[in-house]
């Protein structure tokens, strides 16, 4: 593979303009509803009381027809005389949802038919001094599609789509928005941001990209290019703050400087070194000075690349940034709400905070949802957490007739330099399970494809993934780019030795959960394992009567359709059966942690062979059981709190591979050597010491070192818990503890067990729980009855004692919203 030499460049433009405010009539009454800026039909509905909460009880039914109907949107706009003779007047709309006639003062001027695409319309021949009116007509997605796909020439398998008309694989929306096992299916129709009239002269700027030509220790050479709303011929004059002025020259509708950066201070992945950006001032205007345009820019300096290689194993799959192999800890991530226009940016730098905090340096964009803002992506460059993107394609074939392909080339336009632009960005990938789907899942004999069919189908991918989109990459950017994910299928044992691998052999299979731990790809790009969210976030669509796996509530939030069974299978295996519903989500989480747990400690322990974990997913699209560690309302599940503690850069990990026999490992990822002495305190339930242990390590690169093997096997048919104290690379002491049941055991009663809630600071929003126990307390759940409470660790094992867990709240607490389960 060749080396990725990368900058990054964010560019504030000037000129937003004027937001528009809509209307649209209803399609069954014909009422005039209020819109606002941005939204879907399906949010003004909720508001306007029409249509209820989806997320509650099953009222996910209650949606369905809205899909099938033409939605009219209608505004307003006022220009003045003067207005009137600027050069150029823009109508800017971008993630409009999707397929939409556009009028303006009656006049059909274009229509847009993909919402991952900015559409600019130059209005200034049909507007008009003094009100304009605006109109859009949304066709139904369904009904837009079930005119058109005879012209792809074949029936497209699309399993996650179980509408009347399969239209997921047609469209370019979101894939998940169709239905999914975790998610509800609501196709949103209308726009996801505003809609804008902007007024310019001359020319604007849409939009950037760079590419860096040169990269040494000494220095780096790299194309600032700046992307203009026109394609103009005549020179202009770019001023930066910090290289200077210099005459450009348009081509293509882009100008490109090129600049050399001295003694570069390079953007390093979180864990690996600074994040360091550079800040920039500048002004475009022409050869007399006009202005054209003026904004800031951030950019940061990396190399990246991807290593696959034949090897002593079978075939690598590495990330490598500046030079450097990068162990990769991650999670993937999925569009945070089932309607994309309510996301706020806060909400995504909390989860960007989330990641690091936790430990990740890693995160997978996942190619069901769309592609996220720049500020996800400006929230990675800062906290150094890589991203690994998916093109918007996933577990369906797609098109490749002359039409899609035309589409989707302009969203990749779009689409690959603004994220390219990213230093954070180190990976294309070119869709979700396609390729996999496609060789294993029976399409053929599910959807009767005839031989003739097959070959259509599999030229579509390979023009579309094995052609466009790499082409389009590499006329952007030189991030690599790899036609799907994963590589290798998780069938056969072999299958883990070559490239990406997404294990499902438990859920969707029959292995073992112990085989998490067992089975380990060269780069583990999915597994996962599903859990029931807190109590708080079940009140939220249910309510206490409806606690039962067999209630038609739970079944229908439940989307997996192994989802429950496959739950208490193994919680049953793992902690015992249980007829109490809330024991049984307690039990749900800790199964979940268990699961996940095991498997990244088999993927650190398996460096080098092994190069990555990303665990499937972070978090939640609305209230339900799944996959996520972090629930919808933001609430850490028990797998959060041990993702936290397994991804540390320098940790001390349980490798499991059979049930109730784990090893202990130090692992280090971190890529300066240190000296580091371990200390594990062996102590009984009772909290009697039983044994000290110690050793001096001289830590490497990379290194997994086995730890007091041979000195903790007297006590195996013991119960105790055993402390480990450790220094990272920084000098910092940390700890760990672990907990061996090799004996009968007895969990304590309620009444030893007391909880009190004190050092309230109202300004900060914290406050401290304090538990006293007179016994040994296994995986303490403290829980509260209100969302948005965090707690700085949780799902514990205490020794005889007091204890205290700090917490950040939204509301001011008390004590009774508080409650305790514990194994």
């Amino acid at each position: 593979m060749r080396p990725v030499l990368f900058l990054l460049l964010m560019v504030s433009f000037l000129g937003n303009g004027q937001e528009l405010t809509w209307q649209f009539k209803h399609a069954v009454s014909g009422k005039w509803i209020a819109f606002g800026t941005h939204g879907s039909v399906q949010e003004s509905l909720i508001r306007s009381g029409e249509l209820p909460d989806p997320f509650v009880q099953q009222n996910e039914t209650k949606f369905g027809w809205i899909e099938r109907y033409n939605w009219e949107f209608r505004s307003e706009f006022t220009l003045t005389k003067e207005e009137l003779k600027r050069d150029h007047i823009d109508l800017e709309m971008p993630n409009v949802d999707t397929y939409a006639k556009v009028y303006i003062n009656n006049k059909f001027i274009g229509f847009t038919d993909n919402c991952y695409v900015i559409f600019r319309y130059d209005i200034s021949k049909e507007a008009k001094a003094g009100i304009n009116t605006l109109k859009l007509v949304f066709e139904s997605p369904v009904a837009y599609q079930k005119k058109h796909m005879a012209e792809v020439g074949v029936i497209l398998p699309s399993p996650n789509d179980l509408g009347e008309v399969s239209a997921a694989p047609y469209c370019r929306k979101p894939q998940y928005q169709f239905g999914w096992d975790w998610a509800l299916r609501i196709t949103t129709i209308g726009m996801w941001k505003p809609a804008r009239i902007i007024k310019y002269d001359e020319n604007r700027v849409v939009g950037k990209n760079i590419l860096t030509r040169e990269l040494t220790e000494k220095s780096a050479l790299m194309d600032f290019s700046l992307l203009l709303r026109n394609d103009i011929s005549d020179s202009l004059i770019w001023t930066s703050k910090l290289f200077g002025t210099r005459k450009v020259k348009p081509q293509d509708g882009k100008i490109v400087r090129q600049e050399t950066v001295e003694n570069p201070k390079l953007w390093w992945p979180r864990g690996h070194g600074e994040q360091n950006l550079y800040t920039d001032e500048w002004m475009l205007t022409t050869l007399s000075g006009t202005l054209i345009d003026s904004g800031s820019m951030r950019f940061g300096i990396r190399k990246s690349e991807l290593i696959q290689a034949e090897d002593q194993w079978g075939t690598s799959y590495i990330v490598k940034v500046n030079g450097r192999d990068i162990f990769c800890k991650g999670a993937n991530y999925i569009p945070q709400d089932i309607f994309p226009a309510r996301i706020t940016d806060s909400q995504v730098r909390n989860y960007v905070d989330v990641m690091r905090e936790s430990n990740l340096n890693i995160v997978r964009i996942w190619g069901g949802g769309f592609y996220p803002n720049d500020v996800f992506y400006e929230a990675c460059d800062e906290s150094g957490i890589m991203v690994w993107q998916d093109f918007m394609f996933a577990c369906a074939m797609y098109p490749g007739n002359p039409a899609f392909m035309a589409n989707v080339q302009r969203e990749f336009d779009q689409q690959i330099p603004r994220i390219a632009s990213h230093p954070s960005v180190v990976l294309f990938n070119g869709n979700n399970e396609v390729d996999v789907a496609w060789k294993n899942w029976g399409f053929v004999a599910q959807y009767k494809l005839s031989p003739g069919d097959c070959a259509i189908i599999q030229k579509y991918y390979d023009d579309l993934f094995k052609g466009l989109i790499p082409a389009t990459v590499s006329k952007w950017t030189n991030v690599p780019y790899v036609h799907t994910s994963p590589l290798s299928n998780w069938g056969k044992d072999e299958y883990f030795n070559h490239g990406t691998m997404h294990y499902w052999g438990v859920w969707h299979g029959k292995d073992p959960i112990e085989d998490f731990g067992r089975k380990t790809g060269r780069f583990n790009s999915e597994y996962g394992f599903q859990s029931f969210p807190e109590y708080s976030t079940l009140l939220t669509f249910s309510d206490t009567s409806q606690w039962s796996l067999l209630s038609d509530v739970m079944k229908h939030h439940q989307k997996s359709y192994v989802g429950n069974g496959m739950i208490k299978k193994h919680a049953d295996i793992l902690y015992g059966a249980t007829t109490d519903f809330r024991r049984f989500v307690y039990y749900s989480q800790l199964t979940q942690s268990t699961a996940v747990s095991m498997a990244i400690s088999g993927h650190r322990t398996g460096m080098p062979r092994c190069s990555g974990t990303i665990f499937w997913q972070l978090n939640d699209c609305w209230p339900a059981p799944t996959w996520s560690s972090i629930d919808y309302f933001g609430n850490w599940k028990a797998l959060q709190y041990t993702v936290k503690e397994d991804y540390r850069d320098v940790a001390v990990l349980a490798k499991v591979d059979t049930l109730g026999k784990e090893r202990f490992h130090f692992v280090s990822d971190v890529y300066a050597g240190f000296p580091c002495k371990i200390t594990a305190e062996v102590v009984g339930l009772d909290g009697r010491p039983l044994a000290q242990l110690e050793c001096n390590l001289a830590v490497i690169n990379r290194s997994v070192q086995e730890l007091f093997k041979q000195e903790l096997d007297p006590f195996k048919s013991q119960n105790y818990v055993i402390r480990f104290k450790w220094n990272d690379q920084n000098g910092t002491l940390l700890q760990r503890d672990f907990t061996h049941i090799g004996s009968e055991w007895k969990s304590p009663e309620k009444e030893s067990i007391g909880i009190e809630l004190g050092f309230v600071d109202q300004a900060a929003k914290t406050a401290v729980i304090t538990i006293r126990n007179q016994h040994f307390v296994r995986n303490l759940w403290v829980y509260s009855s209100r969302t948005g409470v965090k707690f700085d660790r949780n799902f514990v094992d205490l020794l005889p004692g007091t204890h205290t867990i700090t917490i950040h709240y939204d509301q001011l607490p008390v004590l009774s919203d508080f409650g305790m389960i514990w194994l």
